[in-house]
C-alpha cells in the first residue's frame, strides 16, 4: 500500500534522516575502521594475519545474515523496537570484542556485531520506504547517501587516529560507544513508521514465501542486481585503489588520503545529481544515463593505465566513483518502490544481494597485482557493463513504462 494512500507520507525529520544514513553506513564502517590495527591484533592474539582476517570475514557474514533476519522481524514487530534493541546489542558485541583473547571468540562476536549492524541497515531503508514513495523516496535515499558516503572517508582515518592514542581494543570500545550513541539518539529522534494494521505475522513458511515472491518480482530483482554490481565496482575501487595509486603511480599516503576524500565527496555529490535525473526522467531513465556514464569512466581508467597517464587515471577514478554515486541510491529506491507491503523483508533481501554479489567480486582486481590500474578499470568496466545490460533489458520490459512514470511523477 502506498504511503500516500495510507496517509503516512510526511517529511522525515532531519535528525531521523541523519541517523538512518549513519545506520546504512554502519556495516561498512564496522568492517573498515579497525583495518589499520589488524597487524597489532595478530601480534597481541599470537596468531597469523590470515587467521585474524577471518574476523573481518565473520563481520561480513554477520552483516549479510543480519539483513536477512531483520527484514521479516521488522515487518512483524515494527521498526523502532527492533532497531533500538539492535543498536544496544551492537554496542554490547563491540564491547565484548575489546575483551576477547582468542580468535574464535573474537570472530564469533564480530559476527554478532555484523548481525546487529545489518539490522540497522535493513530497518533504516524499510522505515524510509514506510514514509515515502516515488520521487520523494529517491530524494531521501540520495540524502542518506550523503551521510553513508562519509564512511570511506572517516573509517580508515579514524582507525589510524585512534591507534595513535590507544590499541586495537580501544577501537572496539569506540565502536561500543558509537552503538550507545545511536541507540540513545534513536530513542529520542526516531518514531515508529509501521502501524500495527500494516504489520505481517512472523511465520517461517510465510516468510520464505514472501522472500520467494519478492525475488520473483522482475523490477525488484533487476534493480537489486544493479545495486549489487555497482557496489562491486565501488568495492573494487575501495579495496584496490590505495595499492594501485601508491605502487604504480607514486602517490604518497597523504596524497592518497586527499584523493580518497575527494572521490567520496564525488560519490556524495553524484547521489544528488542522480536524484535530479530521476525527477526529470524517472528512475529507469536516470539509470539509463548514469550507468553508461560510469562505464565510460571505467574505460577512461583503462586508457589512462595503458598510456601511463597518472593524471587521467586519477581523474577517471573520480569521474567513475561520482557516476556510481548517481546510480546506487536511484537503483535502491527503484528496488523498494513496489515493496511497501513487505518493506522490511525487501530491504533485507536487497542488502543481502548487495553484499553477496558486490563483496566477493570486488577484490578480483587485487588478485592481478598493483603494477597498473588496468585490472581495476577492467573489473569495474565488466561489472558496470553487466549493470547496463540489466538496465537496458528492464527498460524494454512490459513494466518499465509504468515504473518510470511512477517514479517521475511529482510528489
Amino acid at each position: 500500500m502506498a504511503a500516500r494512500e495510507t496517509g503516512l507520507a510526511r517529511t522525515v525529520p532531519l535528525a531521523a534522516l541523519v541517523l538512518f544514513g549513519a545506520m546504512t553506513g554502519l556495516g561498512p564502517f564496522s568492517m573498515s575502521v579497525h583495518l589499520p590495527g589488524l597487524p597489532d591484533m595478530a601480534d597481541d592474539l599470537r596468531t597469523s594475519q590470515p587467521s585474524i582476517q577471518l574476523t573481518m570475514t565473520a563481520c561480513v557474514v554477520g552483516i549479510a545474515m543480519g539483513q536477512l533476519i531483520a527484514g521479516p522481524i521488522s515487518d512483524a514487530a515494527g521498526r523502532r523496537r527492533p532497531l533500538l534493541a539492535a543498536m544496544a546489542l551492537y554496542a554490547a558485541a563491540s564491547a565484548g570484542c575489546a575483551l576477547m583473547w582468542s580468535v574464535p571468540a573474537l570472530a564469533a562476536l564480530r559476527c554478532a556485531q555484523g548481525i546487529f549492524a545489518g539490522f540497522g541497515m535493513t530497518i533504516a531503508r524499510a522505515a524510509i520506504r514506510d514514509l515515502a514513495e516515488g520521487q520523494h523516496l529517491v530524494r531521501l535515499f540520495a540524502r542518506m547517501a550523503i551521510i553513508s558516503g562519509l564512511t570511506p572517508i572517516l573509517a580508515p582515518n579514524l582507525g589510524g587516529a585512534l591507534l595513535a592514542v590507544t590499541d586495537w581494543r580501544g577501537v572496539f570500545v569506540v565502536l561500543a560507544l558509537l552503538g550507545v550513541v545511536l541507540a540513545g539518539a534513536s530513542t529520542v529522534s526516531i518514531r515508529e513508521s509501521l502501524p500495527p494494521a500494516r504489520r505481517v505475522p512472523l511465520r517461517p513458511v510465510a516468510t520464505y514465501r514472501t522472500y520467494r515472491t519478492i525475488a520473483g518480482d522482475r523490477s525488484f530483482l533487476t534493480a537489486a542486481l544493479i545495486v549489487g554490481l555497482a557496489y562491486g565496482a565501488m568495492f573494487s575501487y575501495v579495496s584496490s585503489s590505495s595499492f594501485v595509486l601508491t605502487d604504480a603511480y607514486g602517490v604518497s599516503k597523504t596524497q592518497f588520503g586527499l584523493l580518497f576524500a575527494l572521490n567520496a565527496l564525488g560519490f556524495m555529490g553524484g547521489s544528488q545529481v542522480g536524484a535530479a535525473l530521476s525527477a526529470r526522467f524517472g528512475s529507469l531513465g536516470a539509470l539509463a544515463r548514469s550507468l553508461p556514464t560510469a562505464t565510460f569512466g571505467s574505460v577512461l581508467i583503462m586508457v589512462g593505465a595503458a598510456t601511463h597517464l597518472a593524471a587521467l587515471v586519477i581523474a577517471a577514478l573520480w569521474f567513475t566513483v561520482a557516476s556510481i554515486g548517481m546510480c546506487m541510491p536511484v537503483a535502491s529506491a527503484e528496488a523498494m518502490r513496489s515493496q511497501s507491503a513487505n518493506a522490511g523483508t525487501a530491504s533485507g533481501l536487497l542488502g543481502l544481494i548487495q553484499f553477496a554479489l558486490g563483496g566477493p567480486v570486488g577484490p578480483i582486481a587485487g588478485a592481478f597485482g598493483s603494477a597498473s590500474a588496468l585490472p581495476l578499470g577492467a573489473t569495474m568496466c565488466v561489472l558496470l557493463c553487466a549493470a547496463c545490460v540489466l538496465c537496458a533489458r528492464s527498460a524494454s520490459g512490459p513494466r518499465s513504462t509504468a515504473a518510470t512514470a511512477a517514479t517521475a511523477r511529482p510528489q
